[in-house]
């Protein structure tokens, strides 16, 4: 299988996602946690270029059960706690509050898992942070219904979300756009606009592959805008072609 997982990495090393999401369900029978993990990588990010919500829902529950089958194959994996983490989060889509809530404690714990075994995990890291600061934007009617299921929500801040990005930046710089995107919101959240524009300008220079690129590249323009700060942008909007 050592063949097989090599050549799969070459394809998402330049980011042919139909042919490597074409190569790898070839395999999908397999009994192999290695294999099972990158087709729940490639079958998540095939669902992000679907515009469609209903079929995009679809593929993201099949991009699950290829990580709930590489969990029970190899529960002492990272790769296969992070993206058990990352599809249990976007499988909740829809859902109501009480279930999406529950989730969150379940996600929350298979990130923690993931660091346990490999605390350089930059996505895990991230994944945490943002984490975080959706909990610590909880409107107070999903808290108060949360009271009514579970003792409490976690008690998270905008702080420690901005703690768990750094913590991913300072081991992989500039390694996600949404990463320095989720920075500059953060800092805005905490009243520090300086810090704010540094990292905003930074998503808006980095180059885009994918449609998680594209969106916080885009969010990140539009958050300059509004701050008037559009002159930073004459020579950072771009999208790769590639």
């Amino acid at each position: 299988m050592l063949d097989v997982t090599e050549k799969a990495d070459e394809l998402y090393q330049t980011y042919k996602i139909n042919d490597l999401y074409n190569y790898l369900t070839a395999y999908k029978e397999i009994e192999n946690d290695e294999i099972q993990w990158r087709l729940a990588r490639v079958t998540h990010d095939k669902a992000k270029y679907e515009k469609d919500k209903h079929k995009r829902h679809n593929i993201m529950l099949e991009a699950f059960s290829y990580a709930e089958k590489a969990l029970e194959l190899n529960p002492n994996s990272a790769h296969c706690h992070r993206w058990y983490a990352a599809l249990l989060y976007f499988t909740t889509e829809g859902i109501g509050v009480k279930h999406k809530i529950q989730s969150a404690f379940k996600v929350r714990e298979h990130f923690d898992k993931a660091l346990e075994i490999d605390p350089d995990d930059v996505i895990s890291l991230h994944s945490i942070g943002y984490w975080c600061f959706a909990l610590a934007e909880r409107p107070w009617y999903q808290r108060k219904i949360a009271a009514t299921f579970f003792a409490a929500l976690p008690e998270t801040t905008y702080d420690e979300a901005l703690e768990w990005f750094m913590k991913a930046e300072k081991i992989q710089e500039n390694f996600m756009c949404t990463n320095l995107l989720m920075i500059g919101k953060t800092h805005l959240k905490l009243h520090d606009k300086e810090k704010a524009i540094v990292f905003l300008q930074k998503a808006t220079e980095f180059k885009v592959r994918t449609p998680d690129d594209e969106e916080s590249h885009k969010e990140a323009v539009e958050i300059l805008k509004h701050m008037d700060h559009g002159h930073l942008l004459k020579s950072c909007l771009h999208i790769d072609p590639s």
